[in-house]
């Protein structure tokens, strides 16, 4: 569990990186409740390309 965590929230971009991915999840969800899933895995996606490129 320590590994996951640490993979995840390692340094401030991963840490950013989920945290927007998150939100912007939770936000379409509050304004179109069925698309909140779909929202949160592109964005996980693209997070973890920029974490990749960087």
């Amino acid at each position: 569990m320590k590994k996951l965590l640490q993979l995840i929230f390692g340094d401030w971009r991963n840490a950013g990186a989920v945290a927007v991915s998150a939100a912007a999840a939770y936000a379409a969800a509050r304004a179109w409740p069925g698309v909140g899933a779909w929202i949160l895995v592109p964005a996980l996606v693209l997070a973890a390309w920029w974490q990749a490129s960087a």
